[in-house]
């Protein structure tokens, strides 16, 4: 229910059968691809690809970060 953003209550007053469907068959593809895209990332470092220097990494990271001295 988080993942659409609605309460219980809502979806039983409100959702059809078939809706409820569809929307739990299209999480489950949702969820499928973002596992492949975690695996397909965790491959990718361990062969170095799509990995940032150091350098590259703290020069673009300078203007992101904020430094508040108390």
């Amino acid at each position: 229910m988080s993942e659409w953003h609605v309460t219980p209550d809502y979806i039983v007053n409100n959702w059809t059968d078939e809706l409820l469907d569809l929307m739990m068959a299209k999480l489950v593809e949702r969820k499928q691809r973002e596992v492949q895209a975690m695996q397909s990332a965790s491959e990718g470092r361990s062969s170095g690809e799509n990995m940032v220097s150091e350098d590259m990494f703290f020069k673009e990271a300078r203007n992101l970060i904020k430094v508040v001295r108390k």
